[in-house]
């Protein structure tokens, strides 16, 4: 049986990373979709007011985390039953939807549901409230770190189209061959293309890219054939541009990589090319891993 886990804030965001992760799912195999919130249980509030003592302080603190569950738990009533009724109305009847309320810093809480729970996926929102969300700072990069599972991050405005055009970006990885085929295991269920790209800096002393991406469209011969796979390596001396061009020529409509633990983009092509140049494209990150 499938287990997704999606991250939630209750932002207006959120409908997006739910359906795209009931899009990309197939309607017969058993899905568990697991809606996760994490409040803050951490703040601590001092009475401002004359002769405050630290029992009441306390008081006060035990009292606004209450308030903070309650109110966590009923967004949570209201969204499970949002996501049943979507579910219902595009003839999903395979879902079974669990709900997690926990207090606690969100990365620390979802990499612990994520080694309790292992799922085989985590879709989680790129926006939340004030949009100030999970790759605004560094929540993303330790989630794609520490969760050793795919994480598929979903900006708003997301639709998956009719073809979804995929960009995977190689770095002569030796695991490329396997992260591949996890790829489009991840997306049989809708039409995938999937482009993968080395960059080359002019330049530079030329690297084994060429005759690794060669080894691998030989080994994905019949995918490239059936026009589902391609291989590209571009030499340029501007990387944003490059990357800018890729995105436009080929339609593409998310970003996927390997994030290595040590470093989450450690070796990413090149020491030229930076987490930003990804980021900045506004598509779903595809975080896949060693």
């Amino acid at each position: 049986m499938k287990t997704i886990l999606l991250p939630v804030d209750f932002s207006e965001h959120t409908p997006f990373a739910y359906r795209f992760a009931v899009k990309i799912s197939t309607k017969e195999e058993p899905v568990n979709l697991i809606l996760m919130h994490s409040y803050n249980d951490q703040i601590f509030v001092t009475d401002s007011g004359i002769g405050g003592t630290f029992e009441s302080d306390a008081f006060l603190n035990v009292q606004l985390i209450e308030e903070f569950k309650m109110q966590s738990e009923e967004n949570m009533k209201k969204l499970k039953a949002e996501v049943d009724s979507y579910l219902k109305s595009e003839g999903y009847t395979n879902f079974t939807v669990h709900t997690l309320v926990k207090g606690g810093d969100p990365d620390m809480e979802i990499t612990e549901v994520c080694d309790e729970l292992t799922p085989g996926l985590i879709v989680m929102g790129t926006e939340g409230k004030g949009k100030k969300g999970f790759l605004a700072g560094s929540m993303a990069k330790k989630i794609m770190n520490k969760c050793v599972v795919p994480v598929i991050a979903v900006p708003s405005e997301v639709d998956i189209k009719r073809e979804f055009r995929i960009m995977y970006a190689s770095n002569n990885s030796e695991k490329d061959y396997m992260k591949l085929q996890l790829l489009m295991k991840m997306f049989e269920n809708i039409n995938t293309k999937i482009f993968v790209v080395h960059f080359h800096h002019q330049g530079d002393t030329k690297d084994e890219a060429s005759p690794h991406l060669n080894d691998l469209k030989d080994a994905f011969e019949a995918e490239s054939i059936n026009n589902k796979i391609h291989f590209s390596l571009i030499d340029t001396s501007d990387y944003d541009q490059a990357i800018e061009a890729m995105v436009d020529e080929y339609k593409i409509n998310a970003v996927a990589f390997i994030a290595h633990h040590k470093n989450f983009f450690h070796s990413l092509f090149s020491r030229k090319i930076s987490k930003d140049d990804f980021f900045d494209l506004g598509l779903p990150m595809v975080a896949l891993h060693e």
